[in-house]
């Protein structure tokens, strides 16, 4: 059997009766290390110095001994078992020693007690040391917690939604008056004050979120704007929190509320930037487009009739050329086949800048014309699939569909190493689509994000201006293909106007 050890602080003026509860603590198993103190200096030195496991002290009238050595260690801020040992066995003693904090009265002349005493007395004050620890611990731990929810941008707090649908808030941290200009204690003496001060646009959003949340057990992340009364100035929220089934079966959520007013009025000018970018890009478009039209047209029929006038010119002054002159009738061809040749390049130039077809003719004829010279210009294999004959869309949207259709042929030539290009136009109930797939190299995420990757860009650009969209797949070694949606009858906000206009009314934060 192992003996405990037992460090034992023994205040007694009898050398005898120290040896006798020596014994006994010895008898009883303990390994006992002590130290006897018989006068108050060497007992605070003693209490100081080294760490006791218990104070056994004489209750007897002579030395020093009996309260007064309690209460010098009671002034110590030691917190030992401390137990008295006395012959005397008076009622009236023993009542006023436990009264005064002893933790027990033992009688000298049997000592069969004392060590149940002190094993008993050992626990209880590990026990209350541990209990100390502990209360310690979790002050510690609200300190710390309370010091966060003071510092958060915003307030901590708790929502109930009770069974008949009515909710309350069990805890709102005092970030409220600043955040939402309530005061915890009316917020949680009157809940619908919230519901109040929600912005009427957002409150349905913000039941069903409730609900979504509470129906599914699922995160609850939802934000909105609240209006600060009396002014009427605006604040956007965001609350992010935790729901759970109470022992009532309700739910309850834990979370905090920020407000979140400044970045949303900066992602709000992003978005209203780039709609301005956006309008801009497709304005440069538009001048652009009907600068090739202007100058195809000038082109076509100025430069065109003039070339014509000239060949008629030159043609009148060979046929009074004298047959005796030989060098001035070649020279004259020579200069007739110069003109051919202008007229050639010009009518080039106007079809490059604008394609008479597709005015005359439609968005079919101008492909096909496309797809074909496309084929001769490459020698790569091209199929055009159109099951309607006939597609009649505006001329903004033809002029588009035409110009990613030249962007995308171009691409295949410069970069797919393509040997099969498949054009399909579908004309929907709503939409017109039209999908350009090859069989080349393909590509990968990083040359879709190229820094000067400009072709993918118009093609989103022009596309995103009518309110359509992109679709763009391809691996490597697989080829490429690319969706272009766009809808019959584009949304006002598409053309020539802004989706977000700029916030009329005033944030704070």
């Amino acid at each position: 059997m192992v003996a405990n050890k037992l460090r034992v602080l023994l205040v007694e003026t009898s050398l005898e009766d120290a040896q006798r509860t020596l014994a006994k603590l010895q008898q009883s198993g303990y390994e006992v290390g002590h130290r006897r103190v018989d006068n108050a200096s060497t007992m605070q030195a003693a209490l100081i110095e080294d760490e006791w496991d218990v104070v056994l002290c004489s209750y007897d009238q002579s030395g020093f001994c009996g309260l007064a050595a309690l209460q010098l260690m009671q002034s110590t801020g030691v917190n030992l078992p401390f137990l008295f040992l006395s012959h005397d066995l008076h009622e009236e003693t023993i009542i006023h020693t436990m009264q005064s904090g002893a933790n027990d009265y033992i009688f000298k002349g049997s000592l069969n007690r004392l060590a149940p005493s002190i094993a008993h007395n050992l626990r209880e004050a590990r026990i209350r040391y541990e209990h100390r620890q502990a209360q310690i611990a979790l002050q510690e731990n609200q300190a710390r917690l309370q010091a966060f929810i003071t510092n958060l941008p915003g307030m901590a707090y708790q929502v109930l939604l009770k069974h008949d649908g009515e909710i309350s808030f069990p805890y709102i941290s005092d970030g409220s008056k600043a955040l939402l200009d309530l005061n915890p204690q009316d917020l949680e003496k009157y809940p619908h004050l919230f519901m109040n001060i929600l912005h009427p646009d957002d409150r349905i959003s913000y039941e069903q979120s409730m609900r979504t949340s509470a129906d599914n057990l699922s995160f609850w992340n939802w934000e909105g704007r609240i209006v600060i009364l009396p002014e009427g100035e605006i604040k956007w929220i965001n609350l992010r929190c935790s729901p759970r089934r109470t022992l009532h079966d309700e739910i309850q959520w834990e979370g905090i509320m920020s407000n979140i007013s400044q970045s949303k009025q900066a992602e709000i000018e992003i978005k209203y930037s780039q709609e301005q970018l956006r309008e801009l890009s497709s304005h440069i478009q538009l001048v652009r487009e009907q600068e090739r039209l202007n100058i195809a047209r000038e082109v076509h029929d100025d430069l065109g009739s003039t070339l014509t006038a000239i060949k008629l010119n030159i043609a009148w002054l060979g046929g009074r050329l004298s047959r005796e002159a030989p060098e001035l009738i070649a020279k004259i061809k020579d200069v007739e086949n110069l003109v051919d040749k202008c007229t050639a390049a010009a009518n080039d130039i106007s079809h490059s800048l604008r394609p008479s077809t597709l005015d005359c003719f439609g968005i079919i004829a101008a492909m096909e014309i496309e797809v074909d010279e496309f084929e001769q210009r490459t020698g790569i294999s091209c199929v055009f699939n159109h099951p309607d004959e006939d597609i009649t869309l505006g001329p903004d949207i033809a002029i588009a569909l035409f110009r990613i259709l030249q962007e995308t042929l171009t691409n295949i030539m410069k970069h797919a190493q393509a040997s099969n290009v498949t054009i399909e136009l579908h004309n929907q109930a709503t939409r017109v689509e039209m999908i350009v797939s090859d069989n080349g190299l393909g590509f990968t995420e990083s040359d879709r994000i190229k820094p000067r990757s400009f072709g993918l860009r118009g093609i989103k650009e022009r596309v995103a201006y009518f309110g359509g969209n992109v679709h763009i797949s391809g691996t490597p070694g697989s080829g490429t293909t690319i969706k272009a949606c766009i809808p019959h009858q584009p949304e006002p906000a598409a053309i020539g106007g802004f989706c977000l206009p700029q916030p009329q009314q005033k944030m704070l934060w």
